[in-house]
């Protein structure tokens, strides 16, 4: 078999495994009988206690110690463990956008929508609200502009603002007796 490798190479392997080898044996022959003595001794101590008289015999406490182990084990387990990922449920369904605008809200102990606030979906900050009222609307046709300050985003929906939010409302609610609202619910970080 040709081999491309330098004898050089070949003998710093050689030397490095005889090393490892070397080192290997000294362990075996120097720590692990002292261990294995150790561990029979250990085991003689352990016997000995369990099989002398004691007011509680020594099967039964080697029984609750190993259950009481395991229980200790078992709570740190269930600390350590991270938490398993919680269904959404109606009442997390808190912010929807809806006409460009993003809708957030709370509902009371009854489950009753309120607090109906309009947010930018693109800067997340309060937006103006302006009823507009005239000629390039339409006679008598209502207009409400919704303006975020910070990035100029200006969304606008037919009706005055009590009547765009009451439509904003009836789209929660249905989202809601549908189970759509499922599809709206950002993942939690």
């Amino acid at each position: 078999m040709a081999s491309n490798e330098k004898p050089t190479t070949k003998i710093l392997v050689s030397v490095a495994s005889g090393l490892v080898l070397a080192g290997l044996l000294y362990l075996a022959r120097h720590w692990i009988p002292p261990a294995l003595r150790w561990i029979g001794s250990v085991f003689v101590t352990a016997w000995s206690w369990f099989t002398a008289s004691h007011a509680i015999p020594g099967w039964l406490l080697l029984l609750l110690s190993l259950c009481g182990v395991w229980c200790f084990f078992r709570i740190v387990a269930a600390f350590r463990a991270p938490p398993e990922p919680v269904e959404p449920q109606w009442h997390d369904f808190t912010e929807f956008e809806f006409l460009g605008v993003l809708w957030r809200w709370r509902y009371d102990g009854r489950g009753t929508l309120h607090s109906l606030v309009s947010f930018c979906p693109q800067a997340g900050c309060d937006m103006q609200t302006y009823g507009r009222l005239g000629q390039y609307y339409g006679a008598g046709r209502e207009t409400t502009v919704y303006r975020c300050d910070r990035c100029g985003h200006t969304p606008e929906a037919q009706g005055s603002q009590e009547q765009v939010e009451d439509k904003v409302t009836r789209e929660i609610q249905r989202l809601l007796r549908c189970g759509d609202w499922k599809n709206h619910i950002r993942p939690s970080a």
